[in-house]
């Protein structure tokens, strides 16, 4: 994010459309919360390169930034389908009961659509489970970890190929086009993911230059409808 911090703060990058309503982060604001994200898996975690989080929850800007997070530390990420799944270090999940065998640290996903952890959305923490948003909120606005390159493998999809920064950045271009700085860049549009593959196939303009944007509704029709509205195109 930060070629696009530097070029465009204060342009929308990431956008959702739920059953709350419409979200929308600016480059900034996506980048702060990347940053949160890379700083709670370093320094909290103790993650880096070589580690994989598993990710089960449904579209919404939380599971999004926090897979720029994962990235931002250089740590993979992967779905529950994955052959990576069983021994992955982490899962961020919004359903505490959907994987009562998993052996890692699970981190519970709040859907408040200002973020709020789900304990103070008058949800249920079980016990031993973090709720992660406050421990989100406290971390810095700044990345403090060792930073990797695009060399770091960032997915470990649902066959188990492993996928690199520099794997992601090629199939971009490949669908999307453009560039950082070019002004030739996708404002995409489409509907949920099903899985972590499809969150980030979601995310694959931001590695051109270009923004997301995501909708629960997923019908032909409201699609072209937000693609008007935000002047987008539907992928």
């Amino acid at each position: 994010m930060a070629p696009l911090l530097a070029s465009d703060a204060a342009s929308p990058r990431l956008t959702t459309y739920t059953d709350a309503g419409r979200m929308e982060l600016s480059a900034e604001t996506v980048a702060n919360w990347a940053a949160k994200g890379g700083n709670l898996m370093v320094g909290e975690l103790g993650l880096g390169p070589g580690d994989v989080v598993a990710v089960d929850a449904p579209a919404d800007w939380m599971p999004a930034v926090l897979v720029l997070g994962c990235w931002r530390a250089g740590v993979a990420v992967c779905s529950p389908d994955s052959p990576a799944f069983d021994a992955a270090a982490t899962l961020l999940t919004t359903d505490a009961d959907a994987h009562p065998d998993f052996g890692g640290e699970v981190l519970l996903l709040s859907t408040d659509p200002f973020g709020r952890g789900v304990g103070e959305a008058g949800g249920d923490v079980p016990f031993g489970i973090m709720d992660l948003s406050p421990e989100l909120r406290v971390q810095g606005d700044r990345y403090a970890g060792p930073e990797t390159g695009e060399d770091a493998v960032l997915l470990v999809d649902a066959s188990g190929a492993t996928v690199s920064g520099t794997d992601l950045r090629a199939r971009a271009v490949e669908r999307h086009g453009g560039s950082v700085g070019s002004g030739d860049t996708v404002r995409a549009v489409g509907g949920a993911w099903s899985d972590t593959d499809g969150l980030v196939d979601c995310l694959l303009p931001l590695f051109t230059g270009g923004s997301v944007v995501v909708s629960t509704d997923d019908t032909a029709e409201r699609l072209a409808e937000i693609a008007a509205t935000e002047r987008g195109t539907v992928v």
